[in-house]
């Protein structure tokens, strides 16, 4: 599911997960619909805390854990001291400005080698890049 567009398929994996639909999933769920901004678990604990202020980053974890097992987010491992999560579950790849820390998605197709196709079984793969954004670029160029 894209982007997580439709909540009814995220909230019908739950089910069938067995777990309850509790405001906190589901004000989760709705953070995440159609973001494009790669959120860190702190972000979202700090979106979430404004409308359910008893809400504890564990939970925030457990949750975005859960819907991770459940296919309906990324985890990305693009930093070294954070952990972001995308909706976007089709294959794409990042890349991070080492400036101002933004992540953009990248929709060019890469070609996994023949040889690693005829050796393993491949069943998905995810590219960083790393540099200055164009913004940055920009801005740099002005100072």
């Amino acid at each position: 599911m894209p982007e997580m567009k439709d909540n009814i398929a995220a909230i019908t994996k739950l089910k069938e997960a067995g777990l309850k639909l509790t405001p906190q999933r589901l004000a989760l769920i709705e953070i995440l619909k159609g973001n494009k901004n790669h959120p860190s678990a702190d972000m979202i604990y700090k979106e979430l805390k404004k409308k359910y202020p008893m809400v504890s980053l564990s939970t925030v974890y457990n949750i975005l854990n859960v819907l991770k097992k459940i296919g309906e987010i990324e985890e990305l491992a693009i930093s070294e001291n954070k952990v972001y999560y995308d909706p976007n579950t089709e294959p794409h790849h990042h890349f991070l400005c080492e400036k101002c820390g933004q992540i953009q998605d990248v929709f060019q197709d890469f070609q996994i080698p023949t040889d690693m196709i005829n050796i393993h079984q491949v069943k998905k793969h995810q590219i960083y890049f790393y540099g200055i954004c164009s913004n940055c670029l920009k801005r740099g160029s002005r100072s």
